[in-house]
């Protein structure tokens, strides 16, 4: 059987074939559109060339198709057009985790996955970071953190950053140093020119819990906006990067161990787009937790195109 996976969210859209357990071909639709991130404006402008591009390129019909599986945050003006109704709907975040332990060596692993927001659980929250166990052929669900749309008032561009979301808080604060959408790699390069002068000034107005939880709540970050305000210089914007950069790190390394606790897992799967944070998983591994780590390359939500598609062969073969 062949295995479509849709991936994306309103942004990063990517088509996947999967054969026998076997990626047959990926490819992100900003390579064929030339916009970068795939995102737009306006849902109409959105296609779906990936499909197209494997008919062409591979000679894989339509027709061989046996399922079709998106993520559940992925907007239906992406697939619509082309399989109306006939696609198999997952949960975002285990999209991530199939894309990021399947491909992996483990037959054993925890998976990590932290991102800006998944999947809604009501109408103002959603999953900021879950946790996960693949064992061979399967993978269970261990706990999901959620966190609540920060008010509406505090942030009136196109961003609007959850509570207790490390992806959010890292979002928030490259909007607020001027980077906008899809600018979190230039802070994190902008971090290293900075130093500590105002990390305990942003450390103060966020918390950690021991179960992995990150915690930055309303006043937090209307704070975090006046502190904002006052900063014009370069030299004080790398010193709000560089802030930002080790507060992410610390989260990320208190997440991987609290799953390294509940787990007991050696290994270590990660994705979501958090996990495109280079720095912080370098901490991650010379801190030594896990005795292997497999970082899903495409771990944004590009990359749950490929954990769609390998779902549908683990479930549906």
């Amino acid at each position: 059987m062949v295995y479509l996976g849709l991936g994306g969210s309103a942004h990063d859209f990517s088509t996947c074939l999967c054969e026998n357990g076997k990626i047959l071909a990926y490819i992100e639709e900003d390579r064929i559109s030339r916009k970068k991130h795939s995102f737009y404006l306006y849902e109409h402008e959105i296609k779906m060339r990936g499909i197209d591009y494997f008919e062409e390129r591979m000679g894989i019909s339509r027709a061989s198709i046996s399922y079709v599986i998106a993520n559940n945050i992925l907007l239906k003006s992406f697939y619509e057009p082309e399989f109306s109704d006939n696609v198999f709907l997952i949960n975002h975040h285990l999209s991530h985790a199939y894309s990021a332990f399947y491909p992996s060596e483990f037959d054993n692993a925890a998976i990590l996955i932290m991102d800006g927001a998944g999947d809604f659980v009501s109408s103002s929250a959603a999953e900021t970071t879950s946790f996960w166990v693949g064992e061979k052929n399967k993978i269970d669900h261990v706990q999901t953190i959620c966190g609540e749309c920060i008010s509406k008032d505090i942030f009136c561009d196109l961003i609007t950053p959850l509570q207790n979301s490390i992806g959010g808080f890292y979002r928030a604060i490259t909007s607020l140093l001027g980077f906008g959408l899809f600018g979190e790699g230039k802070v994190m390069g902008l971090a290293s020119y900075g130093d500590d002068k105002l990390y305990t000034q942003l450390r103060n107005l966020v918390d950690f819990g021991d179960d992995g939880e990150f915690f930055c709540n309303n006043s937090s970050y209307e704070q975090i906006i006046s502190l904002a305000s006052t900063i014009h210089s370069f030299e004080n914007k790398a010193r709000l990067a560089y802030a930002l950069q080790v507060i992410t790190e610390e989260a990320v390394l208190n997440s991987a161990k609290a799953i390294k606790r509940i787990t007991g897992c050696h290994n270590l799967c990660i994705a979501g787009g958090v996990g495109l944070n280079s720095v912080a998983n370098y901490k991650l591994y010379k801190s030594g937790l896990f005795e292997k780590i497999f970082i899903q390359p495409a771990a944004g939500d590009n990359g749950t195109a490929i954990g769609a598609a390998l779902y549908g062969y683990y479930n549906f073969n």
